[in-house]
């Protein structure tokens, strides 16, 4: 909106409305400009955490892997010692 129009509307509906008008303008720009913030901040999140998430998923994976073959060797060393004390 532009001066010419803001003094256009002052005349014709007095400054009450004028000060309305002004800030509902402001409160939308500022909203204009909370909204880009939220998105680059959402985008950000996409690009950083999820590529994180994803490598401590896989290393989580692979660690249960180790550990469930662990448990499988030290199950059978521990059936093998009694079976030698039989």
């Amino acid at each position: 909106m532009d001066s010419i129009e803001m003094f256009g509307l002052l005349k014709q509906y007095g400054p009450l409305v004028g000060l309305v008008i002004f800030f509902i303008w402001r409160d939308w720009k500022r909203e204009e400009q909370l909204t880009g913030r939220i998105v680059k901040l959402e985008s950000d999140s996409r690009e950083i955490i999820l590529p994180l998430v994803q490598k401590s998923t896989d290393v989580i994976a692979r660690n249960t892997e180790v550990m469930e073959r662990l448990e499988r060797t030290f199950e059978k060393v521990n059936s093998d010692a009694h079976q030698r004390k039989s």
